[in-house]
């Protein structure tokens, strides 16, 4: 089965104020795809706080030309077909992503997800944080944080190593085995 990891960076403190989105795919234990683009936000919600471009460093004349979500969304759509999704901190990429939909009048994807946050908890119980960084830290794995790709693929190499680490390559067996909740958007 497919696993399709994203991750969003936002303008400001909305959901829908989506400015970037990465999406790394794994498919049958090899990654397959990665996506990656700049999204120039809903003039509702385009207002760059300084607080979020002090965390992902994309500032409000990086996504003038860049497409709008509506185009991004179009692409986006096929890495959920037949596939687990996963985010680390899933609640806050799924509030994004469905944000973003109810924003500019498209249509939420029915797609199952799970938190890479709650598998890290579960299968690394000693360790002292969960965070994104913390887990690619202690897995040796290459981020450059807040960088919507590397951190989509940070997270996707979180559920490699635990697939490795448990020797439970499908992904709805890995979630039942390791206790931990997969919720539908």
């Amino acid at each position: 089965m497919k696993i399709t990891a994203i991750d969003f960076e936002t303008a400001n403190g909305s959901p829908a104020s989506v400015c970037a989105v990465g999406i790394s795919v794994m498919e049958d234990g090899a990654i397959e795809e990665k996506y990656y683009t700049l999204i120039r936000p809903e003039a509702n919600v385009s207002h760059f706080s300084p607080m979020n471009i002090s965390i992902h460093h994309i500032h409000p004349q990086d996504v003038i030309q860049a497409p709008d979500f509506r185009q991004v969304y179009a692409e986006m759509r096929e890495y959920f077909e037949d596939a687990v999704v996963v985010a680390h901190n899933a609640r806050f990429d799924m509030g994004c992503l469905k944000a973003a939909c109810l924003n500019t009048g498209l249509p939420v994807p029915v797609l199952t997800y799970f938190d890479t946050v709650e598998l890290s908890r579960r299968v690394f119980p000693n360790l002292a944080r969960h965070r994104l960084n913390d887990m690619c830290d202690y897995l040796g794995v290459e981020l450059d944080h807040h960088n919507a790709l590397s951190d989509s693929y940070g997270c996707l190499m979180i559920v490699a190593n635990v697939m490795n680490l448990t020797g439970i390559y499908e992904p709805l067996d890995l979630v039942s085995a390791c206790n931990v909740r997969l919720r539908n958007l």
